[in-house]
C-alpha cells in the first residue's frame, strides 16, 4: 500500500486529525505533528512516551521477539498449532475484499491461519515482533500493512474495518475498556469484535513457570482480576455477545457484534 492510500484511513489517534503524506517517509497533520514511516510501517509511537503496564510489556516483547518463532517451531512439534488457531479465529468473519485488522499482532502467526483473501491490517506496540511480523509475511508470501502503535489509542479512521480482532495480552494493558472501545469505534456497523486471551489458570500455571516472563507479572489479587473474561467492559449497546473457553479452558473467546 503506497502513502496516499494510507493516508486515507489513518488518522492522528491523540487528537483525531486526518494526515497527509510528506514525501515517502512522513505523515503528518494539520497541526504539524510528523509520523515517521520506517520500512513502510508508520510509527505513531514517535507521538507517544508509553509508560506504565504498556512500557514494561513492550519491553519483554521486544525481548522475546527474536526467540518467538524458535518457540512456535518447538511447541508445533507437541501441538498441532495450525489446527488451534483455526479453533482461535472460527469466529473472525472474513469476506472476500474485507479490510481485517488485528490488534496486537506479534510476529503475524494468526493473520497466516486465515484466508488469503482478506485485505490485512496489524498493529503492535513492539518493533521487534513487527520487524519478524514483516520477515515471516514475505516468508509466506502474505500481503500485511503494519503499524507500531498502542492499541488504546487506534491510528484509524471510525468505521474503517469489516472485522477486528484481538488474540493475547489483553490482561497486559494499561487501559482495557479504553482498547475495547477503540475496536468498537474503528469496525464498520454490525462487524464482528473477536477478543481472544489467556484465563486466569493458565496464567497461573503456565507463565510462571517461564523465567524470561514470570519476572513481569504481578502476584497480586488485581493482575487475577485482569485475566477473567472482560465482560464488563463491553459496551452496553453491542449485539450476539457470546464466550467461548478454548484450547481445554487454556484461552477464552469473547465475542460480539458491533451497533
Amino acid at each position: 500500500m503506497n502513502i496516499r492510500e494510507l493516508a486515507a484511513m489513518l488518522i492522528n489517534p491523540y487528537n483525531h486529525q486526518s494526515l497527509h503524506p510528506v514525501g515517502e517517509q512522513h505523515l503528518e497533520d494539520v497541526s504539524g505533528n510528523r509520523i515517521p514511516v520506517v520500512n513502510g510501517i508508520p510509527d505513531f509511537l514517535a507521538l507517544e512516551k508509553i509508560g506504565g503496564m504498556n512500557k514494561k510489556h513492550q519491553r519483554l516483547y521486544d525481548n522475546l521477539s527474536p526467540f518467538n518463532d524458535i518457540a512456535e517451531r518447538v511447541v508445533s512439534l507437541f501441538v498441532d498449532m495450525d489446527k488451534l488457531r483455526r479453533e482461535w479465529l472460527a469466529d473472525v468473519e472474513v469476506k472476500p475484499g474485507d479490510k481485517i485488522l488485528e490488534t496486537s499482532v506479534g510476529s503475524g502467526w494468526n493473520i497466516k491461519a486465515l484466508p488469503r483473501f482478506g485485505d490485512y491490517y496489524g498493529l503492535d506496540i513492539s518493533g521487534g515482533m513487527l520487524r519478524q511480523a514483516a520477515r515471516n509475511m514475505t516468508k509466506w508470501n502474505r500481503t500485511v500493512q503494519l503499524f507500531r502503535g498502542n492499541a488504546e489509542y487506534l491510528p484509524f479512521k471510525d468505521h474503517t474495518f469489516d472485522c477486528v480482532f484481538h488474540a493475547g495480552g489483553l490482561h497486559f494493558f494499561d487501559n482495557r475498556v479504553r482498547a475495547i472501545r477503540e475496536m468498537v469505534r474503528v469496525a464498520r456497523r454490525g462487524s464482528r469484535i473477536v477478543i481472544i486471551d489467556e484465563t486466569a489458570p493458565h496464567i497461573r500455571k503456565q507463565y510462571r513457570r517461564l523465567p524470561s516472563v514470570k519476572g513481569y507479572l504481578n502476584n497480586g489479587a488485581n493482575e487475577a482480576m485482569r485475566a477473567l473474561v472482560p465482560l464488563e467492559l463491553i459496551p452496553g449497546n453491542m449485539r450476539e455477545l457470546e464466550v467461548k473457553l478454548l484450547d481445554h479452558g487454556r484461552m477464552y473467546q469473547l465475542s460480539f457484534r458491533t451497533a
